[in-house]
């Protein structure tokens, strides 16, 4: 069963981050974890300890922390306390940064905002494309147009142990914001003719479901086997067809070669979605799992 002990958001002060703070700070309340706010000034290298720094680079540091500091009570006002949240300011590349920051406070998840300063036209920042591929935790990519509460969280599942940590955490999400849950099996659809993998796909994909569900009481859950020509955008057209605010997906599914990387059908809802995603790690990617 998911559960959240800590939450780990990004912050680089863009509105994307803003948006980001506002949805990690009510996930970590409805689900009583620990919220962390971290701050990564990009040096272009690895972190390096202040004892190893002329006095003139550390005299850099130590203003350039002083700066971000003090930002953050205005950025944050009204969305956090900042005398529980405080912010906390590293130095490095800013993926590095993070994936310390991540390994060091144990987190659960990460959460970013889709884009920084650098607004691309569709899909990722580098930054969240590499913490979805590297970052030792689950990761939630939110967007700058969606800042309240989730209403309908859809779950892309292909039945891998991977994808069921998704509905594990899609069901929770669901059940902590009083949302719907649609939970979706995407099957290709040649000439209009459903090519399903087996007769009894609808009770296989209910009855793996049950489990995740029946730990949420009133939850308000349904699944549904989804015929799509292209398989790999068949999660995307299902969320738009319910009026999906969240996808929920694994980021390594049972099929396709490049699996071992990512997930070809988790890099097409992550490389596409206009809404938030959350994406859930094999376990073997956690930080409980990671040696440094």
């Amino acid at each position: 069963m998911t559960k959240l002990g800590s939450i780990v958001i990004g912050i680089d002060f863009s509105d994307s981050s803003w948006v980001a703070l506002g949805q990690a700070a009510r996930i970590a309340r409805c689900s009583g974890a620990a919220l962390h706010a971290v701050h990564v000034v990009e040096t272009g290298d690895f972190p390096r300890p202040s004892a190893t720094l002329t006095p003139l680079q550390q005299e850099i540091r130590a203003s350039l922390q002083d700066e971000a500091r003090r930002r953050w009570p205005g950025f944050a006002r009204g969305v956090v306390d900042t005398g529980e949240s405080p912010l906390d300011v590293s130095f490095g590349t800013r993926f590095g940064g993070i994936y310390q920051y991540v390994l060091d406070r144990g987190a659960d998840l990460l959460v970013l905002g889709a884009v920084g300063h650098a607004r691309p036209h569709v899909g990722l920042g580098t930054l969240a494309s590499g913490c979805i591929r590297g970052a030792p935790a689950d990761v939630l990519v939110t967007r700058d147009d969606f800042q309240g509460p989730f209403r309908t969280v859809v779950v892309g599942v292909d039945f891998s142990e991977t994808s069921r940590r998704a509905l594990e955490a899609g069901a929770m999400l669901a059940a902590r914001e009083a949302a719907k849950l649609r939970v979706v099996f995407v099957v290709p659809d040649a000439q209009g003719m459903a090519m399903l993998p087996s007769q009894d796909v609808d009770q296989e994909l209910e009855m793996f479901t049950r489990a995740a569900t029946d730990a949420w009481p009133g939850l308000d859950a349904r699944c549904d086997v989804y015929p799509h020509t292209g398989h790999r955008s068949g999660i995307l057209e299902f969320a738009t067809a319910v009026h999906g605010d969240i996808v929920v997906v694994g980021t390594r599914g049972r099929t396709n070669l490049r699996d071992v990387v990512l997930g070809s059908t988790a890099e097409k809802v992550l490389r596409d979605s206009l809404i938030a995603v959350w994406a859930c790690k094999p376990a073997a990617q956690l930080h409980h799992d990671q040696h440094v």
